[in-house]
């Protein structure tokens, strides 16, 4: 069991990672390491701080799995995703967790922009989905449920959200 608040941090760093690598790869985030972590991560916050360490990470769940819904209804990220943020807020309080959001959502279009520079077909695809979604949002949204990306058009989000958790862990001091 983990003991200290650096051993659940370097914990929850290793598995964001393990994401990242994961994603990267194969464009997935298994289930399986998700769940590991997520019971690694909520135990051990029972562990350290009882009662208010428990509530404390399902918080921090709540915060992560609140905020990347929305994005997996319109199809900007995949289940997994939504799943590996959940997990690191049961490591992290609701605040740290907003701020864990906040960056990955910043280093994530930091990315997305350097990706759809590098490949100007995908940027001329994305420039029509965004004018179809301010237009029209419900026809963009059946569009994209028919329409699915191909392996060489997804971005592995992962990678963004272990550098928004890193940054996050060196801004809030704990």
């Amino acid at each position: 069991m983990l003991a200290t608040q650096s051993q659940l941090d370097a914990a929850l760093i290793l598995f964001v990672v393990c994401v990242a690598i994961i994603d990267w790869r194969t464009h997935r985030i298994p289930n399986l390491l998700c769940a590991v972590a997520a019971i690694i991560g909520l135990s051990s916050q029972l562990w350290m701080h009882g009662e208010d360490g428990l509530l404390s990470a399902l918080g921090g769940a709540a915060v992560g799995f609140a905020m990347f819904l929305p994005f997996y209804v319109l199809r900007a990220f995949g289940a997994g995703d939504v799943k590996a943020m959940t997990t690191v807020g049961l490591f992290l309080d609701m605040h740290t967790t907003m701020i864990a959001v906040g960056m990955t959502l910043i280093v994530g279009a930091i990315l997305g922009v350097a990706v759809l520079l590098l490949k100007p077909v995908a940027a001329n695809a994305t420039f029509h989905r965004l004018i179809g979604l301010l237009v029209a949002p419900i026809a963009s949204m059946r569009a994209a449920r028919q329409a699915t990306a191909t392996q060489s058009e997804r971005f592995p989000y992962g990678i963004a959200i272990a550098c928004g958790t890193a940054a996050a862990l060196l801004i809030v001091t704990r």
